[in-house]
């Protein structure tokens, strides 16, 4: 085994850097105050920068559709999943869907309630969001009638919607025929 020698250039620098430190010493206190000086804006900066990183796509990610005209975008995914397109609301804000997963996400300009027949009002509210297949909007949420919950709308037949809610361990299917829903604001 073989020990090498520091060079003297080393040893040099060394002696000279305990010699400064000696010479000028940081007080403890003037220290913190210089680092909390270097952080600039404390939690506020570090935590727009980590809003900044989460902005950027993490490679690999499947991006959900962002469409300019949202309405337009929504009432194509509805059409295009045979559902009716009176089941898209026209105030919509913005939508994020993406087609491979079926994910859907809806946000309102303000949530609203619509009256669909005598008896049933559905209350949207400013976020809806569920998954979109084929015949079906399931596992929704940002949807009630009443105290229940809309958990899916689906298409029971030719020219029918079913529309389910879900009060507890209590399920009601509720029925309308295409012509028969109210156009949403």
């Amino acid at each position: 085994m073989v020990l090498s020698k520091e060079p003297p250039e080393a040893v040099d620098a060394k002696k000279t850097a305990k010699k400064d430190a000696a010479r000028d010493p940081i007080p403890a206190n003037k220290a913190k105050k210089t680092e909390l000086k270097e952080m600039r804006g404390g939690y506020a900066a570090q935590a727009r920068a980590v809003s900044a990183r989460e902005q950027v796509p993490k490679q690999g990610a499947v991006a959900a559709v962002k469409s300019p005209d949202p309405i337009g975008a929504l009432q194509k995914a509805f059409r295009d999943m045979d559902l009716p397109e009176k089941l898209a609301p026209t105030n919509v804000e913005s939508v994020d869907y993406d087609p491979k997963t079926g994910d859907l996400s809806i946000t309102l300009k303000s949530g609203f309630s619509k009256r669909f027949d005598e008896e049933n009002t559905i209350t949207f509210e400013k976020n809806v969001s569920g998954n979109l297949t084929r015949g079906a909007f399931s596992g929704i949420s940002g949807i009630r009638r009443g105290s229940a919950s809309i958990v899916s709308i689906s298409r029971k037949g030719p020219g029918v919607v079913a529309i389910r809610g879900k009060l507890g361990p209590f399920s009601k299917t509720l029925e309308f025929r295409d012509e028969q829903l109210p156009n949403l604001p």
